[in-house]
């Protein structure tokens, strides 16, 4: 089986700078998939750990990282910049692609002995696919546990905070979940159960008007909503 970063001598970029791409990509693919794990665990909702919840947040998560693809070239960023470019500026100039020497339209360079023929241009092909494969494979494993760590954290601190909480308040305490899951919201209910509402049961303020004196003229709905109980 051919090695993920199988290549000609000529086609390859200095570790350091393979390195460099590599880790640049999975920051970007693990910040991604952590996103993509704690909305996907607030939208499901649910309380704690659930092996159902975490099950349906990891499938969200696996799905949303078709987002993640179109960065697929970049996992070959190094050949393209330290090969590939080079190499055709040395081409144009008439200069071997390899040490620069001037080869003046011999086949084969007189200074390092390869030929002078343009390099291939880079395609996509099935190396940087699995590179990416590579790179995304864990930082999906570890973005869905810093998210369900990160999501337990905040219920935990919730917790806290209701136990801590104003007896007159107590029953009825709620607030947002911590970024980047602001858009959903944790309560306790008259009995103290603690609860973090599902994306169907979002509640919407009845009550809500727009500031805009002319858009409260024009109505656009709110009247409605306002309205209904």
């Amino acid at each position: 089986m051919e090695p993920i970063d199988a290549a000609p001598e000529d086609h390859r970029a200095p570790a350091n700078a393979n390195a460099m791409a590599f880790a640049t990509l999975f920051a970007l693919s693990l910040a991604f998939l952590f996103v993509a794990y704690c909305m996907a665990r607030a939208l499901i909702g649910g309380f704690g750990a659930n092996f159902a919840t975490i099950a349906l947040s990891a499938v969200a998560t696996a799905a949303s990282s078709i987002f993640l693809w179109w960065l697929t070239p970049l996992a070959d960023f190094a050949e393209i910049f330290w090969v590939h470019l080079p190499a055709d500026r040395r081409a144009r100039r008439g200069q071997c692609p390899h040490c620069g020497y001037p080869h003046e339209s011999r086949a084969t360079c007189c200074e390092c002995g390869r030929a002078t023929a343009p390099l291939p241009a880079w395609t996509l092909s099935a190396r940087p696919v699995k590179r990416m494969a590579a790179i995304l494979v864990p930082a999906f494993l570890l973005g869905c546990v810093a998210g369900e760590a990160w999501s337990l954290l905040d219920e935990s601190r919730f917790a806290t905070e209701h136990d801590h909480a104003n007896e007159s308040v107590r029953a009825h305490y709620a607030r947002p979940r911590a970024f980047p899951a602001t858009f959903a919201r944790m309560w306790a209910d008259e009995s103290s159960e603690l609860h973090s509402e599902p994306w169907p049961d979002f509640a919407r303020d009845r009550s809500w008007t727009p500031k805009d004196p002319a858009r409260r003229e024009r109505g656009l709905g709110w009247r409605e909503r306002a309205s209904t109980p």
